[in-house]
């Protein structure tokens, strides 16, 4: 085998909780994370030149295609635990918007160390593949991984959970024009920790044994919070205005997803769903429709 392609799916959070900041920086969490339908294509061919190099293409503009993308650091990373006398070619078909909190580049750098896994036979289990894509990323563990989980710590323990009816709902993205950073967000998050605590935080314990009862969007959209929305829809007003559009379109449930700016809306009848992509659409560029995966 000298090529292989592998999809490589974005992500929401179904909901996402701010514990605290630990002495290493980081910040500990707790969230559900929930896998699209949505992705990128990944494919890895050897050059076949001898040479450990890695090239790396790409259709989308801005994304680079150099040690700062992941799938360069995730090929790196590999050629590197091996006696691999070979480089490789990456090709990124990005569907995925950047910056986005959908994971696009995590995805990427999972779907990129399961590729050169199993071009290069190295025999590596998931759980080997996900202890090293967390030394690349905090949410590369969960893209190898898949479903639904519980991610706890830094993002990077996982425990698989039922998740919702994939079948049932139509996901509808939006992602304002103008990004932002996941270190702001967290760091104003932090500084403001003792306002955060007084407002509505999600019961995880709660949604979870809701969605393995298979209960309905609207007993368990009271514990579909993410914490860092109240940060961000303050620094991006199109965030709550997004997120009214898609209540007001007939969602069931809408919230942003990881440090924003992205919204995305479920919605259990796909016409409604149909009916605020065309809206949204119509305003911004990087608007999806997609499911649950």
């Amino acid at each position: 085998m000298n090529e292989i392609t592998i999809d490589a799916h974005a992500k929401v959070n179904l909901c996402l909780d701010v514990l605290g900041k630990l002495p290493n920086g980081y910040h500990e969490v707790r969230m559900v994370m929930q896998q699209l339908e949505l992705s990128d294509t990944i494919t890895v061919k050897k050059t076949g030149r001898g040479k450990r190099e890695i090239i790396i293409t790409t259709n989308a503009d801005g994304v680079p295609v150099d040690y700062r993308n992941l799938a360069h650091r995730a090929a790196q990373l590999m050629l590197g635990l091996d006696e691999i006398l070979d480089g490789v070619e990456i090709h990124i078909e990005k569907r995925i918007p950047v910056e986005a909190g959908l994971a696009g580049g995590s995805a990427d750098c999972a779907a990129t160390l399961a590729a050169m896994n199993i071009l290069f036979d190295m025999g590596l289990s998931t759980k080997a593949l996900c202890r090293l894509g967390a030394r690349l990323g905090s949410d590369v563990p969960f893209c190898i991984m898949g479903g639904t989980v519980v991610a706890e710590g830094t993002g990077t323990r996982l425990t698989p959970v039922k998740g919702l009816n994939g079948d049932k709902y139509t996901v509808v993205l939006c992602k304002p024009e103008q990004g932002i950073s996941t270190g702001a967000v967290y760091g104003k998050y932090s500084e403001r920790m003792g306002e955060m605590i007084a407002r509505p935080h999600p019961d995880i314990v709660r949604l979870v044994g809701g969605m393995s009862a298979e209960l309905h969007l609207s007993e368990l959209k009271k514990d579909m919070i993410n914490v860092l929305e109240y940060v961000t829809a303050e620094e991006r007003p199109e965030v709550r205005e997004i997120i009214n559009i898609m209540k007001e379109s007939g969602a069931d449930a809408a919230l942003m997803t990881g440090s924003g700016p992205t919204v995305f809306g479920l919605f259990e009848n796909s016409s409604e769903a149909e009916a605020a992509y065309s809206k949204l659409s119509s305003r911004y560029e990087e608007t999806v429709l997609t499911k649950l995966r």
